[in-house]
């Protein structure tokens, strides 16, 4: 892993996501001196069982703040795509692009592996995404 940059952008389909995947290395990084944001492409509206998604949306939002808080990422940023309707295609693309140009990022963290669902599959920039065989 190289350790010759500062800024990093982490990119997760749900807020919690990057706390399942990499909140220990960011917690790192940040005590290093390292700059982290995260953009969470949905605001996991759909991820409290029993629960509208406007409540949902509020938990979801003010636990991805605080979690980000602990590991020292300040910028949490959140693109609006429906929790459970995430595809990747052009709009997607054009967005996650938009996002790399305005956070300049020396680095990008996404989660890895083919087994994930496609939200997460979806979330990763191009450049992240497997070849197909």
């Amino acid at each position: 892993m190289p350790d010759d940059w500062t800024r990093a952008l982490a990119i997760a389909a749900h807020p919690d996501d990057m706390e399942f995947g990499a909140a220990g290395a960011v917690a790192a990084w940040t005590a290093a001196g390292k700059s982290v944001s995260y953009l969470l492409v949905s605001r996991g509206e759909a991820g409290i069982d029993g629960m509208r998604p406007e409540e949902a949306t509020k938990i979801r939002e003010d636990e991805q703040r605080a979690s980000a808080r602990i590991v020292g990422v300040d910028e949490v940023e959140f693109l609006d795509y429906g929790d459970g309707t995430i595809e990747y295609g052009l709009a997607l693309r054009r967005d996650l692009a938009a996002a790399i140009r305005r956070h300049r990022p020396e680095l990008i963290i996404t989660l890895a592996g083919s087994g994930l669902h496609a939200a997460h599959r979806a979330a990763r920039p191009p450049a992240h995404r497997p070849t197909p065989r």
